[in-house]
């Protein structure tokens, strides 16, 4: 098929120039999936002009990419923005690796990594390709154009040289009418420096009109600016290239074979997994007994409820995830040559995975313990929610070997990195921080009211909800009354941001601070907006450093 891809390298440049637009010298907000569904949509159209269809589940795929986009304009907080952010870019890949086939449902583990590889391969390799090549390029699958002449036969031994070296003659022509362009910029680069230089002299008008288009101090910023687009720009046609016009036809995975050949035996799995079981009982059991036996049972071994909840949570959840690491490396290696060998390795797995859920439940409990003690903060919160998703891969991973469908772990893996992305995008991390916070403190228990003040504008709704809420005790409304105050202060003495750097989350904020306004400001706050204070209890507090609310 004869291509348009001259297109694609136009694109890519607009592309990445509209990056440079929206993200440079600015906070990312609303500029970030405006440039994702451009980047996507300008996909699609050269897909349209190439005449190649895009799978449906493509389809599905730029829409998911879109809405893990769209959490950047509406969360503040730095995990929820990093992950939502990773889930974006690691679509765009696997856009990238199955744009024409769809078949991101169907890929093993190995061939995530592989199909992600070559994608990045692509962005390096194929610019090159497209400007060194003819225009006429076969698609996936397709056989390269030829007239009657360059077909192979017996007849016509010599005809496969004589294709080639028409193509080499075409790229050879293609370079020759390129360079006089190339010669006639380089030529006519000092020129008109000379006559611009010229004109600026000789009329002060032109000259302000030149000073102010060229800003020499600028000049090392426009250069660096300049770079970054045409870095971009090449690997947006890498990408679009291996996309829409890609090198070879993929086939679809077979996720029932193996992709590396088995070479263990089961004796030595089975020994492996054996002790493993044995081991992971034992201590299975002492959690049950101590751990969720209550607080008598781990007083007779000299901890606290405190002490015990701090110790091992990361190791249990390290055991966890090398557990499934260790099936998933088992389930390729070992030689399952009989129909008793294939049920002990799935009893034993089993079993595996069964201990590991009560570990999981474990490290759960003594998380749960902590909270109760000290009160919840992001870094508590992350790993609460990632047990679930932990807990459920687990889960999926023993179903999956009980019904002989390994190769499918690459899909529950998928699902639920994308699952805990999308929980803490929708849950409102900070939102769901405060609310547990405050409750503590509605009961007796202390409130950080300093760890709430470096809370980001999604912690604004819930504590204006607590704000108003006149079930709330005299002491806790008057701290947040105080955090409030201070977010107002900091609010008024910011600066206009760009519309790029629009964001709905910290829009809202502002709105409800300014709502409550009047009741905010009968707290009178003290001194500049760097070092803002305020007198509480007979005390100089300042609103970067507030005091805990015991």
């Amino acid at each position: 098929m004869v291509t348009k891809s001259k297109w694609f390298w136009p694109a890519a440049l607009l592309t990445a120039w509209f990056a440079d637009f929206l993200f440079w010298g600015k906070a990312p907000g609303i500029s970030f999936p405006i440039w994702i569904t451009v980047a996507l949509l300008i996909g699609f159209l050269l897909s349209w002009r190439e005449g190649q269809r895009p799978s449906a589940w493509s389809v599905l795929l730029a829409v998911l990419i879109v809405l893990f986009s769209t959490v950047v304009a509406f969360r503040s907080n730095g995990p929820t923005v990093m992950y939502s952010i990773l889930m974006a870019g690691g679509g765009i890949v696997l856009l990238a690796a199955t744009f024409l086939n769809g078949h991101w449902l169907s890929y093993r583990i190995v061939d995530y990594v592989t199909n992600g590889l070559g994608v990045m391969w692509g962005a390096v390799s194929r610019p090159f390709i497209s400007l060194s090549t003819p225009q006429a390029l076969p698609a996936a699958g397709e056989a390269a154009p030829q007239s009657p002449s360059a077909i192979p036969s017996p007849e016509n031994p010599a005809s496969v040289e004589l294709a080639a070296a028409g193509a080499k003659r075409s790229a050879i022509a293609s370079r020759r009418r390129a360079a006089p362009v190339i010669r006639g910029v380089i030529i006519a680069i000092p020129v008109l420096a000379v006559f611009i230089a010229l004109f600026a002299s000789a009329d002060p008008v032109f000259n302000a009109g030149v000073t102010q288009i060229l800003n020499i101090e600028k000049l090392p910023e426009y250069l660096l600016r300049l770079i970054l687009i045409i870095i971009l720009g090449f690997a947006l046609v890498g990408v679009y290239l291996h996309a829409i016009l890609p090198a070879a036809k993929v086939e679809r995975p077979d996720t029932s074979k193996a992709w590396l050949k088995p070479f263990l035996g089961f004796t030595e799995t089975g020994i492996l997994l054996g002790a493993l079981d044995v081991l992971f009982i034992i201590f299975v059991t002492l959690q049950i007994r101590y751990l969720f036996g209550g607080s008598a049972n781990i007083s007779e071994t000299g901890f606290t409820y405190s002490q015990y909840a701090v110790r091992g949570f990361n190791e249990l959840v390290w055991v966890a995830t090398l557990s499934l690491l260790l099936f998933l490396v088992l389930s390729t290696i070992t030689r399952l040559e009989s129909k008793g060998t294939r049920i002990a390795f799935t009893a034993l797995i089993v079993l595996l995975m069964a201990n590991v859920l009560v570990i999981l439940a474990s490290s759960l409990t003594r998380l749960m313990l902590y909270e109760s003690t000290y009160g919840f903060t992001v870094m508590r919160t992350l790993p609460h929610i990632f047990i679930f998703w932990l807990g459920g891969l687990v889960v999926a991973a023993a179903v999956l070997e009980l019904l002989q469908k390994r190769g499918r772990f690459g899909l529950a893996l998928l699902i639920a990195v994308v699952g805990f992305s999308a929980t803490l995008a929708v849950m409102n991390v900070e939102g769901f921080i405060v609310r547990k916070n405050v409750g503590r403190a509605m009961i007796g228990e202390s409130l950080d009211v300093n760890y709430l003040s470096t809370l980001s504008s999604d912690a604004v709704p819930a504590m204006v909800k607590y704000y108003n809420d006149t079930t709330v005790p005299a002491k806790v409304h008057e701290a947040l009354g105080l955090l409030l105050a201070c977010r107002l202060q900091e609010s008024q003495g910011q600066a206009t941001r760009p519309w790029q750097s629009y964001h709905f989350g910290q829009a809202n904020a502002v709105k409800l601070l300014e709502a409550n306004a009047p009741s905010l400001n009968q707290i009178h706050l003290l001194g500049g907006s760097n070092l803002t204070y305020f007198t509480w209890e007979d005390q100089m507090i300042y609103c970067n450093a507030l005091p805990n609310l015991d």
